[in-house]
């Protein structure tokens, strides 16, 4: 027999159900609650125990909660009445019993703002009641936010938090998840990059500048910037005028830093660049792109993405022969299985050999000596 406590945590179950007939504007009341009715015993002591607490708390002791539909069954000689269904009669028991009250009302004030608002969200918020309900506190600022984002075709040529939205400034960055669902499912597919994760690029929001750090590898490329070392926004590095034969993409900063020179070359300090990938610098897709990154997932998924845009990029320094030589320096890593269609069989052969064997290897630990032998049989010192 179904226990007192037992019948609340199942009904209290029952309230999405509840909630989205209500939001459906459909009836289904009585609404029976499923339980296990059998007796545990056989015995007259047996069956008070069991009834009379379900007895004490129904709608007919009470006056509101749940229902008890009895029937006679012969204990010990004796016919007793024992529970055959138990159910709500109305939405009112239901949520007098569940204490629900508050929560259903905030959840249909909820749904009704954000349909009021976007009524092509009507199907959705249904589907997606359990949004609505989590996000009841915030659905105003949401409506806000979408209610810009709808109304104001982009780019956006203003920083996050200088968008005029009458919500605090934080209030986006702590919602990005949210505001997600929504605007995907509000705005023109040509108005969001579906390539992007980040919340500021998916939605064009203005970012700030990301500066490629540039080294100098040869002298006589001095005098297109006066510096040895300069770093400059993406976009102003590309209307640099000089042509580089040879560029390196390196992922670390020690790395970079301590390249050995090479003739009509340069070097771009990668974790600055490799975040913010372009195709429109033509003096980097007309030279001859090396990319050195770490031995791991991260590394080899970078060099997939570079070679995107720039599909004749080399892998430098990323292959067994460097892995066995210095494979003593060598770190668990775990990695996450996903195809890259855009790297050349042998690196695939290494992303997966160090992917089956969980390892990594970091640029750093190839030592200075071994990068200029290598270079040196690449004909580049």
């Amino acid at each position: 027999m179904i226990t007192p406590k037992e019948l609340l945590d199942k009904s209290e179950k029952l309230f999405k159900k509840v909630a989205t007939a209500a939001l459906k504007q459909e009836n289904i009341f009585p609404l029976l609650i499923p339980a296990n009715k059998q007796l545990a015993g056989t015995n007259y002591s047996e069956l008070k125990t069991a009834i009379v607490p379900l007895y004490q708390q129904s709608k007919q002791v009470k006056g509101n909660g749940y229902s008890i539909e009895w029937k006679e069954k012969t204990i010990e000689g004796t016919k007793q009445k024992i529970p055959s269904k138990i159910y709500f009669e109305t939405l009112d028991d239901y949520l007098s019993y569940t204490r629900k009250q508050i929560e259903y009302s905030t959840l249909l004030e909820s749904f009704q703002a954000l349909i009021t608002v976007f009524p092509q969200l009507r199907e959705w918020a249904i589907d997606n009641i359990s949004f609505v309900q989590l996000q009841a506190e915030n659905i105003p600022g949401l409506i806000r936010v979408c209610t810009y984002f709808k109304e104001n075709k982009p780019p956006h040529n203003l920083y996050l938090r200088e968008l005029p939205i009458s919500v605090h400034s934080k209030f986006i960055e702590d919602n990005y998840a949210a505001l997600r669902k929504l605007l995907d499912k509000l705005l023109p597919p040509e108005w969001i990059d579906n390539s992007e994760t980040v919340f500021t690029n998916r939605y064009y929001i203005k970012r700030p500048n990301v500066f490629a750090q540039i080294r100098i590898l040869d002298e006589s490329l001095k005098p297109a910037v006066g510096f040895n070392e300069v770093a400059l926004s993406i976009d102003d590095s590309a209307l640099l005028t000089w042509q580089p034969k040879t560029v390196f993409l390196i992922e670390n900063k020690a790395c970079f830093l301590s390249f050995p020179k090479v003739k009509n070359a340069i070097a771009i300090f990668g974790e600055g660049f490799k975040s913010r990938v372009t195709k429109h610098i033509t003096w980097l897709s007309t030279a001859e792109l090396y990319c050195w990154f770490d031995m791991d997932a991260a590394g080899f998924e970078m060099l997939n993405i570079i070679r995107q845009y720039y599909p004749t990029a080399k892998s430098l320094l990323m292959d067994k022969n460097v892995y066995e030589t210095f494979s003593q320096f060598s770190e668990h890593s775990v990695y996450r299985k996903i195809k890259l269609n855009n790297l050349l069989e042998s690196e695939v052969n290494m992303y997966e050999y160090l992917q089956s064997n969980n390892i990594r290897l970091e640029q750093e630990r190839i030592t200075q000596e071994y990068i200029q032998s290598e270079l040196l049989k690449m004909q580049l010192l």
